[in-house]
């Protein structure tokens, strides 16, 4: 559907609504292929070069996939570039000017600092935005004036753009998210829902779904083996496995869960591990912990090197949107409600926990204090998220090593 509308766009703006797992850049880089196909000049953009070269490295692979071919400019340095040896690499926006001028190029990607200039105004047939979840509105209407028309590849339910200073009410949010409005998917009438995860087991995808997709999201047929041999007292082989550690006074960081961390990935290396019908053991590039403080960050770290598992990568929720891997954890690090850093509402977050737990194939381990579950609230807000982390937890498996500490 969404190389369909694409296509007939004539003025107007698409969005598309892509969770985890759900083919998003798949499915933008062939609606891009489509579009040069049938003649059209197209933009890439997103909020980080990162990001701009994970799009355009997929489109090149779908353009050499389907024998079409695309002459692609990015404006970027060579540290930003993408890694595709056939995408052109320009450092001034002149350069790109010229080459659009000249008929040179097909496909343009860059930052929103290229296409809000003026003299990129009108030049394109559409503008392809990804993750725009994550650009603020005022921002997606500075480079819309680049182009006819407009795609919003994006999902409002991961991760938005961190806010910075006071602005007026709704300046702050993206334009993807003024389409969803307060609903959590897109509905047909005002856009594509891509409602299919190929990555996250059937257990685990159920799960996520109902935290943040109102139960539409559904687990492709090929992830139904999905699943880790994971030892007895870890708990589930895939779904959502609740890690109970007790401790206290601890805010931004947690010796005692860190610990347990270590000991749970340790147990998992060499597990026998599916997913898509494929079989893997399980090695440490397998694994990604998540957390939401850079404390954790630190102390995580340490745990895992005492060990020998320093190679498994360790990060805030920001630092991994956009990945999977077999198995990922998510510590909470926090004691109680009452030793929360920046509120519960930081802490338990719906989007950093949809974020958090979608980076798993088979198994998300939630690794917190019991005590979260009865944190004394303030507001309507935080009894809705002290109630979701509730439900987290009663829907999980949990693994009969409950470790305690102080």
């Amino acid at each position: 559907a969404v190389r369909r509308l694409a296509g007939r766009l004539d003025g107007g703006v698409l969005a598309v609504q892509g969770p985890p797992g759900a083919g998003k850049t798949y499915t933008g880089a062939r609606a891009v292929v489509d579009l040069v196909r049938a003649g059209k000049r197209v933009g890439l953009t997103a909020s980080s070069h990162k990001v701009i070269g994970n799009l355009l490295d997929a489109v090149m692979a779908a353009a050499r996939e389907a024998g079409v071919p695309v002459r692609a400019l990015q404006k970027a340095d060579d540290l930003q570039r993408c890694s595709d040896a056939d995408v052109q690499c320009v450092g001034s926006n002149g350069q790109v000017v010229d080459a659009l001028d000249g008929g040179d190029v097909d496909l343009v990607a860059g930052t929103s600092w290229l296409f809000a200039r003026p003299d990129l105004a009108g030049r394109l047939d559409v503008l392809v935005v990804d993750e725009a979840g994550q650009l603020s509105l005022a921002n997606t209407l500075a480079v819309s004036r680049a182009a006819a028309n407009l795609v919003l590849l994006g999902d409002p339910q991961q991760l938005r753009q961190p806010g910075r200073g006071i602005h007026p009410d709704g300046a702050d949010v993206s334009a993807l998210q003024h389409v969803l409005g307060d609903d959590e998917v897109l509905t047909d009438d005002r856009g594509v829902f891509l409602d299919r995860s190929w990555r996250m087991a059937p257990a685990l995808c159920r799960v996520v779904s109902e935290l943040s997709y109102r139960g539409e999201l559904q687990p492709a047929p090929v992830t139904a083996g999905n699943a880790v041999d994971v030892p007895a007292r870890w708990a589930a082989p895939a779904g959502i496995g609740w890690v109970p550690v007790v401790h206290e006074g601890n805010g931004s960081a947690s010796a005692e869960e860190a610990a347990v961390v270590a000991a749970l990935i340790t147990d998992l290396m060499g597990c026998s591990w599916r997913s898509a019908g494929v079989e893997a053991v399980m090695r440490p590039s397998d694994v990604l912990v998540v957390t939401p403080y850079n404390a954790q960050v630190n102390q995580v770290r340490g745990a895992l090197a005492a060990v020998g598992l320093g190679g498994v990568e360790v990060g805030t929720v920001d630092k991994f949107q956009g990945r999977e891997a077999a198995v990922a954890v998510f510590t909470l690090a926090a004691s109680s409600g009452a030793h929360v850093p920046r509120r519960l509402d930081f802490l338990l977050d719906r989007h950093r926990l949809n974020v958090a737990l979608s980076r798993a194939k088979t198994v998300a381990y939630l690794v917190g204090s019991p005590a979260l579950l009865t944190s004394p609230v303030q507001t309507p807000e935080q009894l809705r998220l002290v109630n979701g982390l509730c439900r987290l937890v009663e829907t999980a498996t949990a693994a009969a090593l409950a470790p305690a500490g102080r």
